[in-house]
């Protein structure tokens, strides 16, 4: 065999051999690229979260109205969760609100399990047990009424030690809530909910704030059927007065603890 033909023979292997090699060769390639691109994925939502993290104006900002509700938020610096408001009207009485907010069975309606109540401490403190999906709640009511404006506001947030841990739930341990409902024209109160609650567990954050919104404007747009039954409706409580009642007794009234 001379060497021209060797050196052709040789040449046509490498040829044969070829074909199978590229293919690996650019996998490897776009192993690669996918890595270095994966890589600086991981590393600008990193920093994206670090600067939502430390963002946010602390002031409360329109995000929604629709149906007479509005719904605001509020980014506080350091915080990834919102707080949110929402604003709306219905028809009721002030104690009507109140009593539907104290009993423990109304917010199977909302989805709730479980539910019951602990304690009460007189009119204005009860506290509360209720489950949703795989989280429980214990909650400490406050209720009290300013005698000049009438505006009747009920403080909930966790109290996390009145009933032991229940096996396969989370527990609510961050929770902040205020319900402000005042007297206005035709019959109507308007209610202001503000919510500040961590959901705890693996709710990512940025889901939570997604579907809190729709959440609330869903209480204010059904409550006033929610709180239209007599029960609700006749009830009545020493310390909350009517915006056309004598004014409330003064020793009745006092700051939420």
């Amino acid at each position: 065999m001379t060497a021209t033909s060797a050196q052709i023979e040789t040449s046509g292997e490498k040829k044969i051999e070829s074909p199978a090699v590229k293919p690996k060769t650019r996998l490897r390639k776009l192993g690669k690229i996918l890595f270095r691109v994966s890589v600086s994925v991981v590393v600008l939502v990193f920093f994206a979260q670090l600067i939502w993290k430390f963002s946010g104006s602390n002031q409360w900002k329109l995000i929604q109205e629709k149906d007479g509700v509005k719904i605001y938020s509020l980014k506080a610096p350091g915080s990834d969760l919102l707080q949110f408001r929402a604003i709306g009207r219905i028809h009721s009485t002030l104690p009507g609100v109140v009593a539907w907010m104290r009993d423990p069975d109304a917010c199977v309606i909302q989805g709730c399990t479980g539910s019951y109540e602990i304690q009460r401490a007189g009119e204005q403190l009860q506290y509360n047990y209720f489950q949703y999906g795989k989280r429980d709640f214990v909650t400490v009511a406050y209720v009290y009424q300013n005698p000049d404006t009438k505006q009747v506001v009920v403080n909930v947030s966790a109290a996390v030690d009145k009933v032991p841990p229940r096996d396969g739930y989370f527990r609510i341990t961050n929770l902040n809530n205020t319900w402000r409902i005042t007297p206005v024209e035709n019959g109507q109160v308007e209610i202001q909910i503000e919510n500040n609650m961590d959901p705890g567990g693996y709710v990512p954050n940025v889901l939570f704030n997604m579907r809190r919104p729709k959440g609330m404007y869903h209480i204010l747009t059904h409550l006033e059927s929610w709180v239209a039954k007599d029960k609700y409706q006749n009830a009545k409580f020493d310390f909350i007065k009517e915006k056309n009642s004598a004014p409330a007794n003064i020793s009745q009234v006092s700051t939420a603890p």
